[in-house]
Parts: C-alpha cells; sequence; structure tokens
C-alpha cells in the first residue's frame, strides 16, 4: 500500500499551517486555518476525497478556513464528512449557524477528551490525540485537586450540564447540515427552554422541531427539541456558553500493517504452482497443491510489521513544553524506528528552546523532522498567479499597482539552532512524504521560490508589446486630471478582495481597506483579508491593524466576513489600554462574535458593536444620523477617531439583513459602499452628491437575468446607481470568478464626463486625488489582456 503525507500550508500570514494525508480510498486533513481553500485550487491540491478533518485546536489559526471549506466540498459533491479535534469544537460549529448551511451533507463532529481515551480508527488509519496544556493550567489543576469534597461534586454536576449542552449543539449541527432538504435554518434554530438554564433564554420560543442527534460515545441517539426563531432579530437566543479551553491536541498517527513478505522459493518446495496460487496465498488464503497438500498462507509469508507512525506535533508557545516533555504517549516512541516523520506546528521561540531540542533528539535518527514556524519559514508568495498579474499591472502603472511584498529567506535560519537532529528541515509548501512502502522525500511538486527577475522579464516584454500611447497614463494628467484635486480629502483605497463567492487565484473574496486622514476603516473582510494586507503593506501591517477604527460587515454571507476574527485577534495582539474598535454588523454578527469568543479570546471586550440597524437610513425622513447626537459610545468614538460628520446603513435586497454603508466625513466627503445588492434606491438618495462610491459589479451586462435571481448587480446597474447619485468616482468591485483578469465592460461606459469610473484590483491602490488614473487605465488593460474574456475560472 502507497500512502504519503503532504505538507499544504506553512506558517506565512497569508496561508496556515496545514497537513494532508492521501490515501487510495480517501484524504485525511489535518488543521484548516485560512487561505487552504485559495491555495489548494490554485496549486491544484486534491481535496475532493477529504471526508475526516483532525483540528489540534479550536483557534482561528487552526480552524478559520473549515467553514469556507466545508461549503466548497460540499458544493463539489461531498456527502460525508466528519470533524475531529479538542473540547468546544462542536460549539464551534454550532456557532456558524448564521451563515452556514448546506443539504444533502452529513457532518458530525467528534470531541477528543483527556478523561476518555478514545481514539480514531478506520481501515487506513489509528489517530491517537495527546492533550498538551500550558503551565499556568497545569498549575491550577494542581490547586484545584487539593480542594474538599464538595469541588469534586461541583465538577460532576458541571460535567453532567455539559453533556445537556453537548446534545443540543450536535442538534443543531443536525439542523445546519440535513440529510434532506428541509426548512432552512439560518432563520429558525434557537435555544430550548425545556432543555436549557432560563438564564440562557432571552426571547419568545415558537414552534419546535424535534430532532435526532448521536450523542456521546456509546451512548444511544437521543431526541433534542430544536424550536424554530429568527436569530437575527434583538433578543434571539444564543448558545449555551463553554469553557475556554487553552489546551491543545497533537496526533499519533498509525498506518496500516504491512503484509509479511511472499516467499515464492518456499511455495514452490511445498508443490504450489507459480501463479495464480501465488496470489491466492499473498491474500492469506490457503490453497491445494495438485498433490492434494494443503498449504497456509503463515507457511510461505512472512509475519506482518506493523504500521509505520507519523506525528502532527502543534506547540503554541514555550509555556507547553513542560506538559510535553512529560507525556508518557511521546515518551513509549522514543528511538523507535517506526516514527517515520513528525511535523513541527511550532509557536513563537518554541524551537530555539533547548528543552524543545532535546526533546526532538530522543526520537530514532531516521526519523524525519519537518519545522513549521513563523520565525523559521520564508514569508514567500504562496499565490503564484496573483503575483504575476500584479507585476504585469504594476509595468502598466506602478503608482496605482504596487508589487506584493514578500520575502525568500526566514527571518531566523534554522542551522543557527544548535545541536537539531540530523533530519531536521522547514517544511516547504507542497512537500509530500512518502510513508510506505518505503520513507522517502519526495519534493518534485515543491512549491519553488517567486524569480522576481524572470517575471519582470516576461512582464517587461508583454507591456512593451503594448502601444505607447495605450500604456502612457501620466502622458493623460494634464487632460484629466481634476482642477479641484488638491481640495478633495487625502483618502485612499486598498481593494483586498475583488472576487464573489470563492477565493479565485487572481481575486481574493471580498475587502475594501480605507485610508482615512485619521484611521482605516475595513469594508467586510472576506477569508485571507489579513494576508492581503501583509503582501500590501509588508513591514508597516502592524501600523495599519493599529490604525483600525471601523470594521464593516454588510451582511451575513460567508465570503464577506470569514477575514474579520483574525484582524480582530491581530488588533487585540497590538492595542494598547485606550485603543478602541468599532465593528458595525448586522445584529445577529453580535451573536456570533460573542459565541465564537467563548472558544477563544480575540479582544471582544476591547471592541465596540454596534447593530446596523442602528443608523439605518429613513428614505421618509432622509436625514443623515449624526453621531455628535446618537448615545452610542461606539458612533461617539468614531466621531472623533475619524472625523466624521455621519454614518447610515441603508438595507438593501440580497438576503436578510444585508446593509450598503454611506459616511460623511466633518469635511462633507461622502463614501459610499454598496456590499452586496440588486440596485437601490435608497441607497442613490443617501448617498446623494458622494465623493466615492464602491459598488459591486458582479455580472456582465447580458446577464441581467442572472443579476436578477442571484441578487446582484451588473456593471451597467451599478454605473447607473452612480450616476443616480451625481457620484464623483466609482469603484467597481465584487466581479464573478468568472472574469478573473478583466470584466467584460465597454470602453465607452467608463467615459463619464465629471465621474471617473475605475476597475478594482487586489492590492492596487488609488487616492482620490489620481482617481483619474483609472478610467485612462482601460485601454491599456484591454491590451495587456486580449483574452480575458475566455481565461474563466472553475466555479464550484
Amino acid at each position: 500500500m502507497r500512502y504519503y503525507l503532504q505538507i499544504v500550508g506553512t506558517d506565512t500570514v497569508d496561508a496556515s499551517p496545514t497537513i494532508v494525508v492521501h490515501f487510495d480510498s480517501q484524504r485525511y486533513l489535518f488543521n484548516c486555518g485560512e487561505g487552504t481553500q485559495r491555495f489548494a485550487h490554485e496549486h491544484k491540491v486534491r481535496l475532493a476525497k477529504i471526508q475526516t478533518v483532525f483540528l489540534t485546536r479550536v483557534g482561528w489559526e487552526c480552524v478559520g478556513g473549515l467553514p469556507g471549506m466545508l461549503l466548497t466540498l460540499a458544493d463539489a459533491g461531498t456527502t460525508e464528512l466528519r470533524l475531529h479535534g479538542p473540547p468546544n469544537l462542536t460549539h464551534f460549529m454550532a456557532a456558524t449557524r448564521h451563515f452556514i448551511y448546506r443539504e444533502s451533507l452529513d457532518l458530525t463532529t467528534n470531541e477528543f477528551h483527556p478523561s476518555q481515551g478514545n481514539q480514531y480508527k478506520d481501515e487506513n488509519l489509528v489517530v491517537r490525540p495527546v492533550f498538551l496544556v500550558p503551565d499556568t493550567l497545569k498549575s491550577e489543576a494542581v490547586t484545584s485537586s487539593l480542594g474538599d469534597g464538595n469541588a469534586a461534586l461541583s465538577r460532576k454536576r458541571k460535567s453532567e450540564s455539559r453533556h445537556d449542552e453537548l446534545l443540543y449543539k450536535k442538534a443543531v449541527l443536525s439542523k445546519m447540515f440535513p440529510s434532506t432538504k428541509s426548512h432552512h435554518p439560518l432563520s429558525d434554530i434557537a435555544v430550548s427552554s425545556s432543555q436549557l438554564p432560563s438564564s440562557t433564554i432571552s426571547g419568545p420560543v415558537i414552534e419546535s422541531d424535534t430532532v435526532t442527534t448521536s450523542s456521546l460515545v456509546d451512548e444511544p441517539a437521543t431526541e433534542v427539541i430544536v424550536p424554530r426563531l429568527e436569530i437575527g432579530h434583538a433578543g434571539a437566543n444564543r448558545l449555551p456558553r463553554c469553557e475556554l479551553d487553552t489546551g491543545v491536541i497533537s496526533y499519533i498517527c498509525e498506518g496500516p500493517q504491512v503484509p509479511g513478505k511472499f516467499d515464492p522459493v518456499t511455495a514452490k518446495r511445498l508443490g504450489v504452482k507459480a501463479g495464480k496460487d501465488f496470489g491466492i496465498l499473498a491474500k492469506g488464503e490457503s490453497v491445494t497443491t495438485s498433490e492434494g497438500n494443503v498449504v497456509r498462507p503463515e507457511q510461505v509469508v512472512g509475519p506482518a510489521k506493523p504500521g509505520s507512525i507519523f506525528i502532527i506535533l502543534d506547540c503554541p508557545s514555550t509555556a507547553y513544553i513542560g506538559s510535553l516533555l512529560q507525556s508518557s504517549a511521546f515518551g513509549e516512541l522514543a528511538g523507535s524506528e517506526r516514527v517515520r516523520c513528525i511535523v513541527h506546528i511550532a509557536g513563537q521561540d518554541v524551537i530555539d528552546d533547548p528543552r524543545y531540542v532535546r526533546w526532538m533528539r530522543q526520537f530514532h535518527p531516521k526519523t524525519e523532522h519537518f519545522i513549521i514556524s513563523r520565525k523559521h519559514n520564508p514569508q514567500q508568495l504562496m499565490y503564484f498567479a496573483a503575483g504575476n498579474i500584479l507585476h504585469q499591472l504594476h509595468a502598466l502603472d506602478s503608482k496605482v499597482f504596487p508589487r506584493p511584498y514578500y520575502t525568500n529567506t526566514a527571518e531566523i535560519d534554522l542551522s543557527a539552532i544548535p545541536d537539531l537532529p540530523v533530519n531536521t528541515r522547514v517544511a516547504r509548501p507542497l512537500t509530500n512524504f512518502i510513508i510506505e512502502p518505503s520513507p522517502q522525500i519526495d519534493e518534485s511538486e515543491c512549491l519553488q521560490l517567486f524569480d522576481t527577475k524572470k517575471v519582470e522579464q516576461n512582464t517587461s516584454l508583454e507591456v512593451m508589446s503594448i502601444p505607447a500611447e495605450l500604456r502612457s497614463v501620466e502622458a493623460s494628467r494634464s487632460e484629466n486630471e481634476w482642477s479641484y484635486s488638491e481640495a478633495l480629502e487625502d483618502i485612499s483605497v486598498v481593494p483586498l478582495g475583488t472576487g464573489a463567492a470563492i477565493p479565485g487565484k487572481y481575486r481574493n473574496v471580498s475587502s475594501t481597506l480605507v485610508q482615512m486622514p485619521d484611521g482605516y476603516i475595513l469594508l467586510d473582510a472576506g477569508e485571507g483579508t489579513l494576508g492581503q494586507i501583509f503582501r500590501h503593506f509588508g513591514t508597516e501591517m502592524s501600523a495599519v491593524i493599529k490604525g483600525l477604527k471601523l470594521v464593516f460587515v454588510s451582511h451575513l454571507h460567508a465570503d464577506h466576513h470569514l477575514g474579520v476574527v483574525r484582524i480582530l485577534k491581530e488588533w487585540n495582539r497590538l492595542r494598547e489600554d485606550h485603543d478602541r474598535l468599532v465593528v458595525l454588523a448586522p445584529a445577529r454578527y453580535q451573536i456570533w462574535l460573542e459565541e465564537y469568543s467563548d472558544c477563544e479570546d480575540f479582544g471582544l471586550d476591547h471592541i465596540h458593536i454596534v447593530d446596523s440597524a442602528e443608523v439605518r437610513f429613513d428614505s421618509e425622513k432622509a436625514a443623515p444620523t449624526v453621531l455628535e447626537e446618537n448615545p452610542s459610545s461606539g458612533l461617539r468614538y468614531l466621531r472623533k477617531a475619524l472625523s466624521l460628520a455621519s454614518v447610515q446603513t441603508v438595507l438593501v435586497h440580497h438576503c436578510a439583513w444585508a446593509y450598503a454603508l454611506v459616511l460623511t466625513t466633518v469635511n462633507n466627503t461622502k463614501v459610499v459602499f454598496s456590499g452586496d445588492c440588486r440596485p437601490s434606491q435608497d441607497l442613490i438618495l443617501a448617498g446623494k452628491n458622494a465623493t466615492l462610491v464602491i459598488h459591486e459589479a458582479t455580472l456582465e451586462d447580458n446577464k441581467s437575468e442572472e443579476a436578477v435571481q442571484k441578487r446582484h448587480c451588473t456593471i451597467n446597474e451599478a454605473v447607473n446607481v452612480a450616476r443616480g447619485m451625481n457620484a464623483q468616482c466609482l469603484l467597481l468591485t465584487h466581479f464573478s470568478q468568472r472574469y478573473p483578469k478583466l470584466p467584460i465592460i465597454s470602453e465607452g461606459m467608463l467615459v463619464d464626463g465629471k465621474m471617473k469610473i475605475g476597475i478594482a484590483y487586489d492590492l492596487m491602490r488609488i487616492s482620490l486625488r489620481e482617481f483619474w488614473r483609472l478610467p485612462v487605465l482601460l485601454k491599456g488593460l484591454r491590451a495587456l489582456f486580449p483574452n480575458a474574456e475566455s481565461e474563466e475560472e472553475n466555479e464550484l
């Protein structure tokens, strides 16, 4: 049997440590952070056979890519998926009920617990979880064990409560992933007052459904009441809280036994004829010779060898090394040649710690060690297609299209660490380690370092072939630059994701960063947004995140907000005591953030969450929400932090609780963001005389019926909305992935007298004062991408 381990993502800002184990019958996925889906799509990592996922932590770097991956796998035909991981895994998945739903996907969770000693086993693997805890948690455990008998009784009652709550959350999952078509659960799951303590109930209970769910290990199926309720409304119920779990799981994985070697010489001596009978014996069945003698397999086949072992080890910080050293599960494998490889997912300073190095050296000298560590992995470019197109665009206009930031050398060379085992190497993306039939490293598919010089040489030839008049933007400055441009505020826009629905090779999912004179605003944040900020700003990324004042989430579709938690987590890491951040979003988004904060602390206590309905535009009054008069502390903070005079949300036609945003500064600069929507008369009214409109333009003009069906806009519809506002600048974005390089747009459409219209690309940068450049660029873009209309990306 041949099977192998593949390292997919390493620890770069725009990709997360991810491992796939390939067998003929299925694939096994270990961790799924942000960027996994996009990386797999571009580099053709085969994920279709994934049926089993193992998670080392319920932390965003391990699970952030999972919701989007589930949706894509389901749409690609996956019908069954099993998630295994630490406590709170079921809570995390149930918390995504506001935006994750797929019919005919049978999804279940299994939580490993230290006290249960359970493991996973199928025809390919035996997976044994090993729990590691930080030093502080171990100290607390020792202290609590010295308490009186009442403490033990309290723990028993708490355990029973957790059991009941886990059953309820599993019932929620069965509503999110029904085996047959059913009532859409994004608006009908709530907590049952008959199931939970009254302290968790805050809304009215409407009609309920009875769901049969599998319980914990070795227990019968249980019926649980799951009532219907509109979660997004004020006062909606939330999941029972879970306790923050700082433990992590590493996995010791054992492959199938290796059959003993067939001995043809002995078989012939016993009278067995070569051919069919040899095969029967090799399969473990007896044969009868022509002389009538029965030859049994054990007479001609050597003993089977125990399965090979590989280890997925997650050590987030040096605080976990003590627990690692005390683990008997790893100690039992010291010196064993069966341990073929260990993938080390190592946090800050772990690999540099002499204790950890000594622990590594206890394994057999032939064991291969693959290191995944932020300091020791180069922050190399992971998405070559996006890198290539950005270099092409840079050659066309270096001011609008800066090159992406990356480094091909690590911060610290692994060779600088003394006494590492001989077979220790930095993990490289797409490295394959063949476990059976014989251990071997295969780097034939390994991701190569981005060759800037080669790309620039090719790009230069491509761009120079374009007629000079089509690529000379600066020559058009005098005839296109506005005479009053210096009066415009110093506001710049950096589109971080300009594609729709799923991450593409050239366009990531929705996100736009607006740099105001006094700070930054993030308009939606799909998966991979932090990585995109890193690729644009490089070493200045921390200053950008620290300067973030407002995150606006337009609606709850996954491609518009799955990057928010990682942004908030990074902001919380960098913030000072006086820093505050406002999240303006639909009400149910607060429920999601609160429920996920039970699993991981990302600084929610320091974030102002404002319901979009609180500042909703009223077309009858048509008066802006004056922040000075608004009682919300978050809105008062915005006024001061960003010099805003007003902020308004506009309810638009797309999905439940979908909003656009209109911001006006004290200098009367008006910025409008549409989110996803059909053309909106209310938005036209609220955005009257806008300075800048950022509007979705998902489909080309001959797809109007599809636009109506999917509740999106065509390009012409977006232009007409901005015209209705009498806008000065219009940036078109959120293009279907069927238009990866250049949307289908008529040349004359971008010429609109006073209004300047431009096409958004990932990681471009445009200021209001330089916005005239974008319509001038269109002719050059057409020449650069002459076959763009035929280069449609596959949509799952």
